[in-house]
């Protein structure tokens, strides 16, 4: 059921943000849908966390960005290429457009997984992300956080 469930979800997010089903992989396939918010992922005691897009309506971040996605899922994201993945000279814009794209897939390439250029839930636990400390303060490091 969980499966159905999360391919009408991922249909519903081709159908309204236009992202075309050509090469969709696995990281994809298993997404709760478009990545709309951004959620703070606690990673010690301390509360230092990383910040990762997520799927307001179920919480999970186990949802997809790609070309057309706008606002803060996306830079999150683009923060995370460019301090952490390999893409140093990405702008961050808030768009997901052609450049982030072409980011995203080195970054999947680097870490060896599918290179698709969208965004899910393989690229989340594949990705590095930019920690930072309890008071919001930046700390320099790059977790992996499933």
């Amino acid at each position: 059921m969980r499966r159905v469930l999360a391919m009408v979800a991922v249909t519903a997010a081709l159908v309204t943000g236009g992202i075309s089903l050509t090469g969709a992989t696995a990281s994809a396939a298993s997404s709760v849908g478009w990545c709309d918010g951004v959620k703070a992922v606690k990673v010690n005691a301390r509360g230092d966390y990383v910040r990762q897009p997520y799927h307001r309506g179920t919480g999970s971040r186990n949802c997809t960005l790609a070309e057309g996605a706008q606002g803060g899922a996306v830079v999150v994201l683009q923060t995370a290429l460019k301090s952490c993945n390999y893409a140093s000279n990405l702008g961050i814009d808030g768009d997901f457009g052609p450049n982030t794209k072409k980011a995203v897939a080195y970054a999947q390439y680097r870490w060896r997984i599918g290179q698709d250029g969208i965004y899910g839930p393989e690229s989340r636990r594949a990705f590095a992300w930019p920690m930072y400390f309890a008071g919001n303060n930046p700390s320099g490091k790059c977790l992996h956080v499933g």
